[in-house]
């Protein structure tokens, strides 16, 4: 099937259309936005947008200043976390930004990850690590999908904290090193390197509480429709980015490895291919490269907007009328011969003897 979406990229269409110069906005440090590290490190744009395009690559740690980029047309297509992703389509009377496609969804094993320090006990189910957390002082990074997920299990009735400490999640991970912190929520990879380097454990992920995760692609409305093109080939790019995780583990991590700062090719298999174990809520995909806005998807974003309101960051629970553009993304998936779900990464229980 991919032997045909090349000849379709590469059609006469496709070469007929004007070139573009756009910047990418990625995530290198989330899960979810590692799709842009591929299309990046494989050069998977160059065969699907018009001939003679350029693109500049900006990794960010977070997603606001992705926001803020689009918004001022200082980037154009981004991939974040839903959270910010959110935001940005409420900004209309700045710009008109949509979400495009879903490149990962899971059920709570992204963002949703709560940590424990190091010398905690060893729970033998989620029951037992709330126990433990209830009316301990507990971080999280304000308005991300882990602070979502945070408040809405503490309105489940999960666990009462002593207080909600807002840190960034660089702190966090400080403060877990120098073992001044009993528990947090992280969103993945940077859980996973504090558990690989021995500074934290697991107690939980979404899953025992319905609590699924997503990242998002948006891109400008008017870059849309004045390069559709342009838009088509960047969703077919991305669907290649999300299949290559999805079946080349070995070469995914190597990449990853290139590019991240301070992460051992341990701590990134683990993050994305390690099978998290049921006594925390592990799921049996940890990734799902749905890309398309399906019930789960619109759910997940009906929770969010209704979050950011309680939060004050929005001033409507309610849905904007237009966040969405999925037709780059249909005619992407129906020339490429695909349907949903692009790619799945299934949790494996043995580390890779290549991992060293």
């Amino acid at each position: 099937m991919l032997v045909g979406a090349v000849a379709l990229a590469m059609s006469p269409l496709a070469q007929a259309a004007d070139p573009v110069d756009i910047t990418y906005g990625y995530h290198p440090y989330w899960t979810g936005g590692w799709n842009g590290v591929i299309i990046k490190a494989k050069g998977l744009w160059k065969k699907h947008l018009p001939e003679g395009s350029k693109v500049k690559f900006e990794p960010h740690l977070t997603g606001p200043p992705m926001v803020n980029a689009l918004l001022a047309d200082k980037m154009q297509i981004g991939t974040m976390g839903d959270m910010p992703s959110l935001v940005a389509t409420t900004k209309t009377r700045i710009a008109d930004i949509r979400l495009v496609s879903v490149p990962m969804f899971s059920n709570g094993q992204n963002c949703n990850k709560i940590l424990v320090r190091k010398d905690a006990p060893e729970f033998d189910s989620v029951d037992e690590a709330m126990d433990w957390i209830d009316g301990r002082n507990f971080a999280v990074h304000r308005g991300t999908c882990a602070n979502r997920f945070v408040e809405s299990v503490i309105s489940k009735g999960a666990f009462k904290p002593g207080k909600v400490l807002n840190m960034p999640i660089e702190v966090i991970a400080s403060n877990f090193e120098a073992g001044n912190l009993d528990a947090a929520a992280m969103w993945e990879p940077h859980a996973r390197r504090q558990v690989v380097l021995g500074n934290a454990k697991y107690a939980a992920t979404g899953a025992p509480w319905n609590e699924t995760d997503a990242d998002f692609t948006l891109m400008r409305q008017d870059f849309i429709a004045n390069n559709p093109e342009a838009a088509k080939g960047w969703m077919k790019a991305e669907i290649e980015a999300v299949r290559f995780m999805a079946e080349n583990p070995r070469e995914t991590v190597e990449i990853l490895h290139d590019e991240l700062t301070g992460y051992p090719k341990e701590a990134i298999w683990a993050a994305l291919y390690k099978q998290n174990p049921e006594r925390i809520g592990g799921a049996e995909a940890n990734y799902i490269g749905k890309m398309v806005f399906d019930d789960d998807v619109m759910k997940l974003m009906r929770l969010g907007y209704a979050f950011l309101h309680e939060v004050k960051v929005l001033r409507s629970p309610d849905m904007p009328d237009h966040p969405i553009n999925e037709e780059p993304l249909r005619q992407a998936l129906a020339e490429m011969g695909l349907e949903s779900p692009v790619g799945v990464v299934k949790g494996k229980d043995d580390l890779p003897d290549w991992i060293n």
